[in-house]
C-alpha cells in the first residue's frame, strides 16, 4: 500500500484521529484514511449528541442554574432522567459568574516549520471568561478513559489549537474534562499547560505526524483492542473477525431486477 496516495501532502490532525491512531493505526487509515463507515455498529451516540445539544441551547438562552429555564428545555426536547441527571452535574461544574462565553467552538492551528508540517483542529463544547482564565471545556457523557489530561493525546491538540487564543487575551489557558454520567466518577483534574509544556505538546505531536506517514498501518490483532474496534469485520488483522453490519441490498428483490428482466 502506497502510504503518498493514502495520506495528503498537509496532513490534518484531530484529537480523535491521534487518539485512534494511538489505539490502532489500521483504523486510523480506515477511518480518517479512507473515511469508511462504520462495519460494526456500536452504541448509539444520539443520548451524548442530545446532552450536548442541550446544554448548548440552555447557554444560549440563559443560565443552567436557572431550574426553569432548565426544566423548560428538558421537558421541551428530552423529559428524560438521565439526561436531566447529566445536566444537574454539568452545573455543578459551571461557574456562576463569568466575563464572556462561546460554546461549540472549532479551531485549527497550522505548524509549518521545522518538518512535518501538519493542520491541527480541535472541537470543544464551551468556554468561559473568569477570574484571569479561558476555561475550555469537553464534555464527555460516556465511561471514563483518562487519568491526567496532560497525557491524553487528544487534550495535547485541544490545549495547543487553543493556547493562542487565551495567550492573545492576556488569559491564563484551563482544560477541563467533564464527565457528565454518574457511573463515569470525578473528573480529571483541570490542566493549565504553561510554555515548556506546550513546546513538548509541539514535538510530541510532530513525532506523532512522522509516525503516521512512516506507518504501514498494520492492525493491532489483540482480542482487547479487537473487540471494540467498529471495523473488526473488514480489518484483515483482526483478532475478533465478524460480520459486517452495513445495510445490505436484497438481490432477490424484484424491484431491484435489471430492466428488461
Amino acid at each position: 500500500m502506497s502510504r503518498t496516495r493514502v495520506l495528503p501532502e498537509l496532513l490534518r490532525i484531530t484529537p480523535t484521529a491521534l487518539d485512534t491512531f494511538a489505539w490502532c493505526s489500521r483504523r486510523y487509515l480506515l477511518k480518517h484514511g479512507f473515511g469508511l463507515p462504520e462495519s460494526d455498529a456500536g452504541r448509539s451516540s444520539d443520548q451524548g449528541l442530545l446532552v450536548h445539544d442541550l446544554l448548548r441551547h440552555i447557554h444560549e438562552r440563559g443560565s443552567c442554574h436557572d431550574a426553569a429555564l432548565v426544566d423548560e428545555v428538558v421537558t421541551a426536547h428530552a423529559d428524560d432522567d438521565a439526561v436531566r441527571l447529566m445536566i444537574d452535574r454539568h452545573r455543578t461544574r459551571c461557574p456562576m459568574t463569568f466575563d464572556a462565553q462561546a460554546h461549540e467552538i472549532a479551531r485549527a492551528r497550522y505548524h509549518h516549520r521545522p518538518v512535518p508540517m501538519f493542520l491541527a483542529t480541535a472541537r470543544i463544547d464551551a468556554v468561559w471568561v473568569h477570574d484571569g482564565i479561558f476555561d475550555v471545556r469537553d464534555y464527555k457523557t460516556g465511561s471514563r478513559a483518562v487519568g491526567d489530561l496532560r497525557d491524553d493525546v487528544r487534550a495535547q491538540v485541544q490545549a495547543w489549537v487553543f493556547a493562542p487564543r487565551a495567550q492573545a487575551r492576556g488569559l491564563r489557558l484551563q482544560l477541563r474534562y467533564e464527565y457528565l454520567s454518574p457511573e463515569a466518577g470525578d473528573d480529571p483534574e483541570p490542566w493549565s499547560p504553561d510554555t515548556d509544556d506546550l513546546d513538548d505538546i509541539t514535538e510530541r505531536l510532530r513525532r506523532r505526524v512522522t509516525q503516521i506517514r512512516e506507518s504501514d498501518f498494520r492492525g493491532v490483532g489483540e482480542p482487547e483492542t479487537c473487540t471494540p474496534c467498529p471495523y473488526r469485520s473488514i480489518c484483515p488483522d483482526s483478532a475478533t473477525p465478524g460480520v459486517p453490519t452495513w445495510p445490505a441490498l436484497a438481490l432477490d428483490d424484484p424491484d431491484l431486477a435489471p430492466a428488461g428482466d
